[in-house]
């Protein structure tokens, strides 16, 4: 029984010391700066009286509280302050011989500025309150930290985000955006005033690694093989082509199977090419054609004038 009443009396004397009561109990009134060598305690500030309040004034009263260093001579406090908006932002800052007088708000509800770099051991959840990735977004519109890589989920289809910032040696800024789809790179890059599908490294304003499907594809010409149907045009003979073909392996100003493979094609380029093979092909038949019907008027004649001695044979 003694043991329990020295126990008791032990916990209540250590009540005594560690739960006490500031002043009253309220607010130690209005005060004309935040900022001075305040005394641990909890204080109320206005707007329009008072200096060094948080940024947040959508509400003209404050409350702050104040805990001081326990030395008169050193100005060190560690303030938190908030306006009397029920469940408003809140700012915290650490006072040190007058030299910080910058609000840091914390983490809280309306629009947060941070200052620094942020760090999360954890899961951050935007539109969810179960997010199941590192970066779990219910929202088209995202913004990642650039020179980054997350691991993120929208609509539980998981990818990582890769957004760098990339300096030329002209000081123009170059984004680079790269996406994996947990299969393959499906890359979608922006380099330089290019733009890139399926690869990292686009070399033309538009690079695609893979296959396109449109309904429609419209190339800009800056000329037109119908110059082959003009008199001027010196169409190479059947003969020249043949020995073009035996030497090279391959058609006039047609690339090789070499070069296509090496450099790939133009297709606006290679059109036009083989419309001017098509347009000489023509050219070729139609005087081939002129050919055989002169042929089939020469055998004609002969044929008449065979007949015509036949008859005169016959008759004599």
């Amino acid at each position: 029984m003694k043991k329990i009443t020295t126990l008791s009396a032990i916990l209540f004397i250590n009540s005594l010391v560690f739960s006490q009561q500031v002043g009253d109990g309220y607010a130690l009134g209005i005060i004309p700066d935040f900022s001075v060598a305040l005394k641990t305690g909890i204080y109320n500030g206005h707007s329009g009286s008072t200096v060094g309040i948080t940024p947040d004034v959508s509400n003209p009263w404050q409350h702050l509280f104040v805990m001081r260093h326990i030395d008169p001579n050193n100005n060190y406090q560690l303030q938190m302050a908030s306006s009397f908006n029920s469940n408003d932002r809140l700012f915290f800052r650490k006072i040190a011989d007058n030299n910080n007088t910058a609000w840091i708000e914390l983490a809280t509800r309306g629009t947060n500025t941070f200052t620094g770099d942020q760090i999360i051991n954890g899961k951050v959840g935007i539109g969810t309150a179960v997010p199941s990735a590192f970066l779990e977004v219910y929202s088209p519109n995202i913004e990642v930290g650039k020179n980054d890589t997350q691991k993120w989920s929208s609509r539980n289809t998981e990818y990582n985000l890769k957004l760098q910032t990339i300096w030329n040696e002209h000081g123009i800024n170059q984004e680079f955006v790269q996406r994996y789809d947990g299969v393959d790179y499906a890359s979608l890059s922006f380099f330089a005033g290019k733009v890139g599908i399926g690869t990292s490294t686009p070399d033309s304003k538009l690079a695609v690694n893979g296959t396109i499907h449109s309904k429609e594809v419209k190339v800009d010409m800056n000329g037109w093989p119908d110059y082959v149907f003009k008199k001027e045009y010196n169409i190479p003979t059947l003969t020249e082509v043949e020995d073009h073909i035996v030497k090279k392996g391959h058609l006039e100003n047609i690339p090789s199977e070499e070069e296509v493979l090496k450099n790939g094609i133009n297709l606006g380029e290679m059109n036009a090419k083989l419309l001017q093979k098509i347009e000489e092909l023509t050219l070729y038949l139609i005087e081939q054609n002129k050919s055989i019907e002169n042929l089939v008027k020469e055998n004609k004649f002969q044929n008449n004038e065979i007949l015509n001695l036949k008859r005169k044979l016959l008759s004599n």
